[in-house]
C-alpha cells in the first residue's frame, strides 16, 4: 500500500505543479558547457554545494573577472588555504612557455581528462603551491592553483598535499570548462 500511497502523491505533485523531477530520484542533468572562457564568470565557477562540500569561501576577484580567489580548508586540515582559478586568452602551450622562458617554471603533463590535456607545475620553491593548467583550444587555457593563504596557518601543507587537493577538484573543473577543441 506505501508504494501505491506515493505513486498517488507523485501524481498530484505532477497534475498541481506540472513538475515532474518532483518525483525523481534522478539527480538533475549537468549544465551545458560555455562555448569559450569569455562565457565564464570566475567567481561564479563553483556551485553554492560545491562551496560548502569543498569548503571555501570569501570569492574574490584579483586583477580582472577572468581570475577568482577563495579562501578555504578542506584540501589540508588546520591549514588555511588559497584556490585562484584564472582563464587566460592565450593557449596552454603559450603559458608552458611562457613561463617556462621568464620565470624558469617547470610544467609536466598529466594523464588527460576526457580528452583535455593537463599540466602540473612542479617548480619547487619556498612558497607551498600546486597549479594546474588545462587546455581549452588554440587561444584559451584554464590554471587552477592551490597553496597555502598568507601564512596563516599553525601547519605548512605540502606540495604534495595540495597537488592531491588539486587533482580532486580537477575532474570537477574540467567538465564546467568548455569543450576540448582542436
Amino acid at each position: 500500500m506505501r508504494g501505491r500511497d506515493l505513486l498517488i502523491a507523485c501524481i498530484s505533485l505532477m497534475t498541481v505543479g506540472g513538475a515532474l523531477t518532483a518525483c525523481s530520484s534522478e539527480p538533475p542533468p549537468p549544465a551545458p558547457r560555455p562555448s569559450g572562457i569569455a562565457q565564464i564568470k570566475a567567481c561564479d565557477f563553483f556551485t553554492k554545494d560545491e562551496l560548502d562540500e569543498y569548503q571555501l569561501h570569501d570569492a574574490a576577484r584579483l586583477t580582472s573577472s577572468a581570475d577568482c580567489m577563495w579562501q578555504g580548508t578542506k584540501f589540508f586540515e588546520d591549514a588555511s588555504t588559497a584556490l585562484v582559478l584564472t582563464l587566460r586568452d592565450s593557449s596552454a602551450d603559450k603559458v608552458l612557455a611562457a613561463l617556462g622562458t621568464s620565470a624558469g617554471e617547470k610544467f609536466s603533463e598529466r594523464p588527460a581528462i576526457d580528452g583535455r590535456r593537463v599540466w602540473r607545475n612542479t617548480t619547487p620553491g619556498t612558497d607551498v603551491s600546486c597549479a594546474l593548467l588545462f587546455e581549452i583550444d588554440g587561444s584559451s587555457s584554464a590554471e587552477l592553483k592551490l597553496s597555502e593563504f598568507l601564512g596563516v596557518s599553525d601547519v605548512e601543507p605540502t606540495q604534495q598535499d595540495l597537488c592531491k587537493g588539486l587533482d580532486e577538484l580537477a575532474p570537477r573543473v574540467e567538465g564546467r570548462l568548455p569543450a576540448v577543441r582542436g
